[in-house]
């Protein structure tokens, strides 16, 4: 069995980075201010602020849902995909179109128990990724697989974007967390912009916006 000091560097600080940033997200959710506000609009255009909490804990769930479902033994037949091209693909997934509905279904559950239900994640998450080989795959977005590893960078996107979006909705100031997570989104999103507009339209964008030509190069979500 795998444990966290037999993964690779790499491996074990980006599960720990989603480890960390899901256990934050729950002690925001158990707040006051989110309990008061939870049938409230949040941040986001269509959801309200219990819909926001539950699509947070359901994007972070992910990771040992596809991992339930996919052999351990699984092995690729063509190209993985990566955290970059995961989220072109999820785009024109239908899961995207059902987000706003699913997330308000959830959070039917009310406060007290999403806050049980994302504190028992962070718990799983932390004994399950740390269990977990540094060549594990998962299948998502009709089967096709990615990286353990990348899956959890899609994760902390997920997450730490969306614990912003929670902390915004509920006049909270953003929890601290570590740097290093941050870094991951940033340089994905990079990338992201760099698969969609090349190397030059990226530089136009962040120091030349005259030469850009109109284009729209951020944001890329």
């Amino acid at each position: 069995m795998t444990t966290a000091t037999d993964l690779p560097t790499d491996s074990a600080r980006v599960r720990a980075l989603v480890v960390e940033a899901v256990s934050q997200a729950a002690e925001l959710i158990a707040t006051p201010a989110t309990a008061e506000r939870w049938d409230q609009p949040s941040a986001l255009e269509g959801m309200t602020v219990g819909a926001l909490a539950a699509h947070l804990v359901r994007a972070a769930g992910a990771t040992i849902a596809y991992l339930d479902r996919t052999p351990p033994d699984r092995r690729p037949d063509g190209d993985l995909l990566t955290s970059v091209t995961y989220f072109h693909a999820a785009v024109d997934s239908p899961i995207h179109d059902q987000i706003k509905d699913v997330s308000a279904a959830e959070s039917a559950i009310g406060h007290e128990a999403t806050v049980h239900k994302c504190r028992q994640l962070a718990a799983d998450l932390e004994t399950r990724l740390a269990a977990e080989p540094a060549d594990r795959l998962v299948a998502a977005l009709g089967g096709r697989l990615l990286t353990l590893d990348d899956f959890c960078r899609t994760r902390l996107i997920e997450v730490l974007l969306h614990l912003d979006d929670l902390a915004v909705s509920t006049d909270q100031p953003r929890p601290a967390t570590d740097p290093e997570g941050a870094a991951i989104i940033i340089e994905i999103c990079m990338n992201i912009a760099r698969d969609r507009n090349g190397d030059w339209g990226v530089l136009y964008a962040l120091t030349r916006a005259e030469r850009s030509g109109g284009t729209s190069v951020f944001p890329v979500f």
